[in-house]
């Protein structure tokens, strides 16, 4: 695992409360779960001989998060008053795969959701530092369990949730912040196009001519690390590539982690640890 209870303690101050409820609810998703060995996780140490082999299960369960309060909260996932109730919509509440057994039914029930405010950067599920709009947490159970060789969801297992959301009111707001992104990426090259230009003719020029192309140079140079930090800061807050689109404009980043509770030690209490389960994909469905 990586002891995912310290980054969990670490970043609580990065967030700020949610002010109002997320363009999210009413919102529904097919989540493509993909559990497994991951890097740094820890399952295998806690659970001897877990996904030892390689082996995938895959799973894939229909969701809608709605704008009922849930009368339930999870410290991990978000402030109780700010949470809201998750319901699968999967017929029968359930998936299937097909196991060294054949196929198999796996059933869920509902969680709770949860849209928290970044104020500084946090890393995605593929460890790069990202500022998304809003930081979504959120759960499910798993009262069945499932198999898959030596892959295993135990009985009665509480799933945890984590992506990054584009939920601004406005759907227009991020439309706005690509175009301003794209227009860096043209500054951009028309300044290493600028420098290539005066570095070419200072080859003939004399000595005066130099010391011109000098200064246009550290302009060139000042403008650049400005227009660099831009675009870094515009990559970071923006909808990552393959992000998924609701019908109502609100995004969702393509990847998220997935990790269960380690032991039955309380959040706040020194020893309470998540382990990682693996990753999973979104897709929007039609409403």
């Amino acid at each position: 695992m990586a002891r995912v209870s310290l980054i969990i303690l670490l970043l609580t101050k990065a967030f700020k409360d949610a002010s109002s409820l997320s363009p999210l609810a009413g919102t529904q998703w097919k989540l493509k779960l993909d559990v497994g060995l991951q890097p740094g996780s820890w399952m295998p140490k806690r659970y001897p001989g877990w996904a030892e082999s390689g082996a995938r299960l895959g799973l894939d369960i229909e969701v809608k998060f709605t704008s009922k309060k849930s009368k339930i909260g999870e410290s991990l996932v978000g402030p109780k008053r700010d949470t809201y109730e998750l319901d699968v919509t999967s017929p029968q509440g359930s998936c299937s795969f097909v196991s060294e057994r054949g196929q198999e039914t796996v059933e869920f029930t509902m969680g709770g959701w949860c849209v928290q405010r970044p104020t500084d950067n946090i890393r995605n599920a593929g460890g790069s530092l990202v500022k998304p709009a809003g930081l979504l947490r959120f759960w499910l159970d798993c009262p069945s369990g499932a198999t898959r060789r030596d892959v295993e969801i135990m009985e009665g297992t509480r799933i945890y949730f984590t992506t990054g959301v584009w939920d601004d009111e406005d759907p227009n707001s991020v439309q706005s912040q690509d175009e301003e992104y794209r227009k860096v990426l043209a500054d951009i090259q028309k300044l290493t196009d600028s420098t290539k230009d005066i570095r070419k003719k200072s080859e003939s020029n004399n000595i005066l001519q130099n010391i011109m192309s000098f200064r246009n140079l550290v302009v060139n140079s000042n403008d650049f690390d400005r227009l660099k930090a831009l675009k870094e800061k515009y990559e970071r807050e923006l909808p990552p590539v393959g992000a998924s689109v609701a019908p109502n404009g609100v995004q969702m980043a393509p990847k998220g982690s997935l990790v269960i509770k380690g032991n039955a030690t309380p959040d706040w209490l020194p020893g309470s640890e998540y382990l990682i389960l693996g990753t999973f994909q979104t897709r929007a469905t039609a409403e």
